[in-house]
């Protein structure tokens, strides 16, 4: 009597046991369940499939509107959406809105990573003394120019460094590397090494070839040796740009690189823009690319700047955006427009009808 009296109370015990993991596990799913984006709907009277929102922006603490209602802050998460199409719209005071619809689906997170521009950015002088003939290095870090006066006016190189304050200090690295009398610069143009560290700077029938980071005193015209010299760095280019496009996995997306006459890669190499479209190697799309006259890579390499007559804008490469936004409007040179490395601030040449500013600068635009 007594083993059975055991036997029975093990059975219950074994039971409790079994009932107890099926309610943990059984809870466990319906926690998981939900947290996938299922609810129950009151309407319907059954389980619906919901989708997620996330939504990060810089600067945060944007507000959200869903549908025209103000739903919650950047960054945060919007869950148990309905599957459906929403118009979401996030704004800043002093920032330019963003705005597109989303596509909710079922069980899955559509993530929003937005950036703000601001509405009436700071346009302040860089240089005072006039600047001409500047020219972008290839790895975009470094202008070469002209300063035609102040105490040292000659050839100067700009290091844009990134984190760095805008203003002509040491940090921000300005420096002469050829003084005004090597030839008249007043008709001086310039051309980099595929490297970005020389400069060959042509004034006439001479050339010389210019150490970028410091100063030449002794300027050696290589015109003997121009053509030569040309061709290694054409050939130097055109072996870069055939391994960047053997790198492409995608079959289709690499003949459109390699018949296009000219591809302008993003800075992460992530990226291409042919005359006509965006394409993304990673998640294998393409976007239609905005009519401009000149488009250049913001070195996020998630903004396009759109040049155009009397205005600069910035759009997200995607079109993630519905709009493009307007960051500059007014008077400067639409074929000398050059983004800050760190992507906070772009730099144009601009003058104004004054005495004192007559003369074309550099001006700073701020992004951040």
């Amino acid at each position: 009597m007594l083993i059975a009296d055991i036997i029975k109370c093990m059975s219950r015990k074994f039971i409790v046991t079994i009932i107890t993991l099926f309610i943990i596990a059984a809870a466990a799913g319906l926690a998981i369940f939900f947290a996938k984006g299922y609810t129950f709907s009151t309407k319907e009277r059954r389980v619906v499939g919901t989708g997620i929102i996330t939504i990060n922006s810089e600067p945060d603490s944007a507000s959200v509107f869903v549908d025209g209602h103000l739903t919650t802050a950047t960054n945060a998460t919007i869950s148990s959406l309905p599957t459906k199409s929403y118009s979401i719209k996030i704004t800043k005071e002093g920032f330019i809105p963003w705005e597109r619809s989303v596509e909710v689906k079922e069980g899955l997170v559509s993530e929003l990573k937005v950036t703000l521009f601001p509405a009436i950015p700071t346009v302040y002088p860089l240089t005072f003394n006039g600047v001409s003939s500047p020219v972008l290095s290839p790895d975009a870090s470094k202008l070469v120019y002209v300063a035609k006066a102040g105490k040292k006016p000659g050839i100067w190189v700009w290091t844009m460094a990134k984190n760095q304050p805008i203003a002509f200090t040491r940090s921000s690295e300005p420096h002469q590397i050829a003084n005004s009398s090597l030839a008249d610069l007043s008709k001086v143009s310039f051309k980099w090494s595929p490297d970005s560290k020389q400069v060959l700077a042509t004034v006439g029938n001479q050339n010389f070839l210019l150490n970028a980071d410091s100063l030449n005193t002794e300027p050696k015209d290589i015109t003997a040796i121009l053509q030569a010299t040309l061709k290694g760095w054409e050939d130097d280019i055109l072996a870069k740009e055939t391994a960047r496009v053997e790198t492409i996995k995608d079959n289709k997306l690499k003949k459109i690189a390699s018949d296009s006459a000219k591809l302008n890669w993003s800075p992460d190499e992530t990226k291409f823009m042919t005359d006509k479209r965006i394409y993304d190697l990673v998640d294998l799309k393409d976007f239609p690319l905005p009519s401009a006259k000149t488009h250049i890579w913001l070195p996020d390499s998630k903004h396009i700047i759109l040049v155009e007559d009397g205005s600069i804008s910035i759009i997200d490469f995607d079109r993630t955006n519905d709009q493009k936004a307007v960051i500059y409007a007014g008077k400067f040179d639409d074929s000398l427009v050059f983004p800050w490395p760190d992507s906070s601030r772009l730099v144009i040449i601009s003058s104004f009808p004054t005495p004192t500013a007559s003369e074309p600068n550099f001006y700073g635009i701020n992004l951040r």
